[in-house]
């Protein structure tokens, strides 16, 4: 018998093993690429909540610091408060633009409203037509401001979540300025913000 007539096929065991092998790499690599879609999306929604932090806290320190006026009072309980001011940063080409921040009652959802009015609650029917609404923050489970004539004084008020007691000494040289503390909490997501103005 010679060698050329010795070229032999593959056997149907050995065809069956390379199949299952191949099966099993096959099956691994799909586990893999599985994991790392699910790693890829958890990582992709943190990206987005810091960055959804970080718009929020970028736009709410230039309303604040180049705002002229600031008023904030509770809203419908003492989780929520109302920002009213009148500011020179608008997102809507507005000059010196009414600024107002607020939670939906219905929806929970922390808005911005900016207008060329005066915002007052509850918003007048004819002037809607006049207001920008941007939604900020859906779920908001607490959005509290206080500025730095109610965290001293007579009257003591619970400390928000991450804010320190203040001390009673107060620099003589400093110049007269107001403290903002602004707490938001939103799904499992806190932020309190300390701006001074």
């Amino acid at each position: 018998m010679s060698l050329s007539s010795m070229s032999r096929a593959f056997t149907l065991v050995e065809l069956m093993v390379s199949i299952a092998l191949t099966t099993i790499v096959v099956f691994f690599l799909y586990r893999a690429l599985s994991n790392q879609e699910q790693a890829n999306e958890i990582i992709a929604k943190n990206v987005h909540e810091i960055s959804k932090k970080e718009k929020l806290y970028h736009l709410l320190f230039r309303d604040i610091s180049k705002a002229t006026s600031i008023q904030s009072e509770p809203l419908f309980n003492k989780s929520y408060s109302i920002l009213l001011m009148r500011t020179s940063n608008s997102l809507h080409q507005i000059p010196n633009p009414y600024v107002a921040y607020f939670v939906h009652e219905k929806n929970l959802t922390l808005v911005r409203l900016e207008s060329a009015y005066p915002i007052k609650f509850p918003v007048d029917y004819e002037k809607v037509k006049y207001i920008f609404a941007d939604p900020l923050i859906a779920q908001t489970k607490k959005f509290v401001v206080l500025d730095s004539s109610a965290a001293g004084g007579s009257t003591q008020r619970e400390l928000l979540p991450g804010e320190r007691p203040r001390g009673e000494k107060k620099d003589k040289n400093a110049t007269a300025s107001k403290e903002y503390l602004i707490f938001f909490k939103w799904e499992k997501e806190k932020l309190l913000m300390d701006i001074r103005k």
